[in-house]
């Protein structure tokens, strides 16, 4: 008799870019973000599978104000999966530490894997970086985590995924060092960012690589100046196995009363 051993796993939900405005009237490019979150959340919420863990991973407001941030955390509230979350370019760092201060730890555990939740963000820039001391800082901790298998989140891509004018908004700073140093890494398996407002899959030698739609509007695959895709807003989750594998998808929710205005030539 074979019996094959399924070894079990846990999940990870990613949701990134909701873009959420301080008053309940806020919408992103005719979009109501806090009616697609509160749609995405439900989504989540109704998964047969319990999620361990919850990382948004940056542009969690519409412009950094304590309004917007204060507004994201009464939407949270009923989540009762323990989640943590990143800055991106549109968010306020210092705001949302002084908010929830234990809400952006730098390594987070997850059975045998390690979430390394990494701030790309740069004060007044669109694109993202790394200074020479948080490179520093990333080499001790992958040298720290050496005998877990890591997942590096973030919000900015540190690869082109393909669209012309977002790629022109990636990691910048700091980043030839960085896909070297996570590059020479064994034990890194998966990175995986917002920003791009699409789901985007690839591989850079060991290591697997994947954008997440936003919760709010999305952004068109392949295109060359700003253009508005037709696809809903989703979240991706990942199944984590002690032995350093994975599995991952992306779940798109059908949103009732849905408009967008795929007209817009940027935002």
């Amino acid at each position: 008799m074979n019996i094959e051993a399924v070894q079990p796993a846990n999940r990870l939900i990613q949701i990134t870019d909701p873009h959420i405005g301080g008053r309940p009237d806020y919408q992103l490019l005719g979009l109501d973000t806090g009616h697609t979150l509160d749609e995405v959340l439900a989504a989540v919420a109704a998964e047969p599978t319990t999620p361990e863990l919850m990382v948004v991973t940056g542009d969690v407001s519409a412009n950094g104000t304590e309004a917007a941030y204060r507004r994201f955390l009464r939407k949270m509230q009923p989540v009762s999966t323990p989640w943590y979350w990143l800055p991106g370019n549109h968010d306020t760092a210092r705001r949302m530490d002084e908010l929830e201060p234990r809400r952006r730890p730098e390594v987070v555990a997850l059975g045998n894997w390690r979430l390394l939740l990494l701030d790309t963000s740069v004060p007044g820039q669109i694109c993202g970086g790394f200074t020479d001391v948080e490179l520093t800082r990333i080499a001790k901790l992958l040298e720290d985590l050496r005998d877990h298998p890591l997942m590096i989140m973030m919000h900015h891509q540190p690869v082109p995924v393909g669209s012309h004018w977002i790629d022109g908004h990636m990691l910048k700073t700091g980043r030839e060092a960085f896909i070297e140093m996570v590059s020479g890494a064994d034990h890194v398996r998966a990175i995986t960012w917002g920003h791009v407002h699409q789901q985007f899959d690839s591989q850079l030698g060991h290591i697997g690589l994947h954008a997440t739609p936003s919760t709010s509007v999305q952004f068109t695959p392949g295109s060359g100046p700003f253009a508005v895709d037709s696809e809903l807003p989703g979240y991706r989750w990942f199944d984590l196995r002690d032995d350093g594998s994975y599995d991952t998808g992306v779940e798109r929710v059908a949103i009732a009363e849905y408009s967008v205005d795929f007209a817009s030539s940027g935002y």
